[in-house]
């Protein structure tokens, strides 16, 4: 199995705080809570990379998957898990491999995509979200963390599309990621027939670069 993130993988985490401070992780974290995400609910993460946002859905009392097809990503999730005893505790199933062999079709309440989807050029991104749809439930939840479409004037839609493509650039060279626009999730996931029921915005630098969208599926 190619591990693309086995370069840059094992510092993940770090080096996201250095490009955002704590947006994304904010962002990630952003809409799992009690309100969401009840006891016994049955959460899958796409691509979670280091996972903390896993163990917080885990830690709210979630019946939880995570489906990485990095080795290295998922050894960094073991190695955080290990690190805290009360986290065996966990109701974790952790999955290497890709997240399209997963065909426990409306098996989920919540299906989190933080940060994923980006990874793929739009005709493979709209491949995988609708195979994400699939495994939720009816009326269940998709959540979408990601960098947030340009806003404002002229001047704030040129920061936010250079951020971005700095960061996009970064990930083709050292992990071969796809440089693509960035994905208006909000319209993607009217346009699949889904409601909006919360989005929320996370600055650095005093500038919205990431949000994250909660959609039901109805």
């Amino acid at each position: 199995m190619l591990d693309k993130y086995k370069l840059i993988g094992r510092s993940y985490d770090f080096l996201s705080k250095l490009y955002s401070g704590n947006a994304i992780i904010n962002c990630k974290l952003s809409m799992l809570n009690e309100h969401t995400i009840g006891r016994d609910s049955k959460v899958l993460f796409a691509g979670a990379g280091q996972g903390r946002d896993v163990l917080r859905a885990a830690e709210l009392g979630a019946i939880v998957t995570m489906v990485d097809i990095s080795p290295t990503m998922m050894n960094k999730f073991n190695q955080l898990r290990a690190a805290h005893p009360e986290n065996k505790q966990l109701k974790i199933n952790t999955v290497l491999g890709d997240i399209l062999k997963q065909e426990n079709f409306g098996e989920y309440d919540m299906v989190v995509s933080n940060f994923f989807l980006n990874v793929f050029d739009e005709d493979k991104m709209n491949t995988l979200l609708t195979h994400l749809l699939k495994l939720c439930r009816q009326h269940g939840h998709i959540v979408i963390g990601d960098f947030c479409p340009p806003q404002g004037g002229f001047m704030k839609k040129t920061v936010q599309q250079v951020y971005w493509y700095s960061a996009a650039t970064a990930f083709f060279a050292i992990a071969g990621n796809a440089i693509h626009t960035i994905y208006d999730y909000r319209k993607i996931l009217n346009s699949k027939g889904l409601e909006i029921k919360d989005e929320m915005f996370f600055p650095f630098l005093g500038q919205n670069f990431y949000h994250s969208i909660m959609a039901k599926k109805i």
